[in-house]
């Protein structure tokens, strides 16, 4: 099995990228618990989404969704898996740097009251993400990298209607993120602007990267 994996390693360079999801996880964890003065990030908008703890429901989609899809496209499709996690890659990279250089947080949360499922799933989540480090939403800066990739994808398997059904999913977890208040509008609509900038520039990034086309 393990020269199996050794052999695929070698004919699917590719597939190296990967490494840095366990890079991420330690930084993040990390940073988030650094001892930082936060700039608090608020929106008046943010007072007219309600709170909803059974929105806990499609924004936990997302620990299903961010990685199926990183997994999806290195399994069928090379070239969009590069553009997929180059692009999701640097967007995390660039907001642990600002988490860094601009620390920020949110003062959102309300107590949670009930002591159903949802509720109790929500607290869980609290109490392993703490309300800093926040903007750009990560969250929400992965999952527009999948909808634009998906959006633009080539294999035949993405109809005009599953698209629309991703666009909606992406739409619901978005919304989620707010009404969890797990974040701001603000952090939502700057995870989207990163992940869309890099998107766009990847192209010209590709073409001057040796390292990127030889994979």
């Amino acid at each position: 099995m393990l020269k199996d994996l050794e052999a695929y390693i070698r004919d699917h360079r590719y597939c190296l990228l990967l490494l840095y999801l366990p890079i991420y996880l330690v930084a993040f964890f990390i940073i988030d618990r650094l001892p930082l003065e936060h700039h608090i990030i608020s929106c008046p908008l943010d007072d007219y989404i309600p709170f909803n703890q059974y929105m806990i429901i499609p924004y936990a989609i997302w620990y299903a969704w961010f990685p199926g899809w990183l997994i999806f496209f290195l399994l069928r499709s090379p070239e969009e898996f590069k553009r997929l996690a180059v692009v999701m890659f640097s967007g995390m990279t660039i907001s642990l740097a600002i988490y860094v250089i601009w620390p920020n947080g949110i003062d959102l949360r309300e107590p949670i009251t009930g002591t159903d499922v949802c509720s109790r799933a929500l607290e869980w989540i609290r109490s392993v993400d703490t309300p800093y480090g926040v903007c750009p939403s990560i969250h929400i800066s992965t999952i527009a990298a999948i909808a634009l990739v998906i959006q633009d994808s080539r294999l035949e398997i993405f109809t005009d209607t599953s698209k629309a059904y991703c666009i909606v999913i992406a739409l619901m977890i978005a919304y989620a993120t707010m009404a969890t208040k797990q974040h701001s509008i603000v952090d939502v609509a700057a995870g989207a602007a990163l992940s869309a900038v890099l998107y766009y520039i990847y192209p010209f990034v590709y073409r001057r990267c040796t390292w990127l086309s030889s994979l």
